[in-house]
């Protein structure tokens, strides 16, 4: 499989990812170290809906689409990432994701999320920031 050649790809890919920004090349390179490359094939469930949420996925080439409630929401393209706020909130996935063709991805699980915010205590307080920010940002001014 390898899209990815080289770890520093991996950090390339991560940096563009907006749950990451802000994130140093230093804290993205522990991240890149414990990311795996995945594929879906065409239709293929990413994500269920109301499943736990143990991982989640940056896309790194090919398309999958976002239902919730049986209706479409979002597509997701290359650099998308998919399930992170179910990652980091514990909380069950609020919509599912299938893959419309061959999709190459990122997979990041929590565990290995835990460690590097446990190890980093930096990457956890500017991951706390990037998702609150989104979530003001998705029910308006607070």
């Amino acid at each position: 499989m390898a899209v990815l050649k080289r770890q520093s790809d991996k950090v390339d890919v991560l940096a563009q990812v907006p749950l990451f920004e802000g994130l140093s090349k230093k804290d993205l390179t522990q991240i890149a170290r414990r990311v795996r490359e995945v594929e879906f094939v065409p239709g293929d469930h990413m994500i269920v809906a109301g499943a736990s949420g143990n991982e989640a996925f940056v896309v790194l080439e090919g398309r999958a689409t976002v239902r919730r409630n049986g209706r479409k929401i979002a597509e997701l393209t290359s650099g998308d990432i998919a399930g992170e706020m179910s990652l980091i909130t514990d909380l069950p996935r609020n919509a599912g994701v299938r893959a419309d063709t061959f999709l190459p991805a990122l997979r990041i699980e929590r565990n290995d999320l835990n460690v590097i915010m446990d190890e980093y205590p930096t990457v956890a307080v500017k991951l706390l920031r990037t998702v609150a920010r989104r979530l003001v940002e998705a029910i308006g001014s607070y």
